[in-house]
């Protein structure tokens, strides 16, 4: 009976405080790898919007100002105005510049980039322009 009294004392005790204050699993572990952002990449992020959009003039055909940027090499190479990025640094990088159209001649010479992509070669130069 005595067991059965501490067994209800316990249970009043929980149904008045509410439940138990323990962690639950889903609040207190830590940010699943999915939820972590993957680092920019030259092949995934980069490297398809050169080749639409840049490769025409800027290719294995002809090179406009000398600059090639059908490959990681040439754009790190640069062209006749300087290197085309500072890695690290999109806001002294030539091809940002070009691509935001704050330098003359803005880059493609018809029509701008669209945002998203001109975001992710931003990120891809701020974290260090790797391969």
């Amino acid at each position: 009976m005595f067991a059965l009294a501490l067994a209800w004392g316990h249970a009043s005790h929980a149904a008045e405080t509410g439940p138990s204050r323990t962690p639950d699993a889903e609040t207190s572990a830590p940010a699943a790898e999915e939820d972590i952002p993957e680092p920019p990449s030259f092949p995934r992020d980069v490297m398809p919007t050169l080749g639409r959009y840049c490769e025409p003039c800027h290719g294995a055909r002809q090179q406009h100002g000398g600059l090639r940027l059908d490959g990681y090499d040439g754009l790190m190479r640069g062209g006749e105005q300087g290197p085309a990025i500072v890695p690290g640094d999109p806001q002294r990088s030539l091809l940002i510049a070009k691509i935001e159209r704050r330098h003359k001649p803005a880059m493609p010479p018809r029509k701008k980039l669209p945002a998203p992509l001109i975001t992710k070669i931003r990120n891809w130069v701020a974290a260090g322009a790797t391969f």
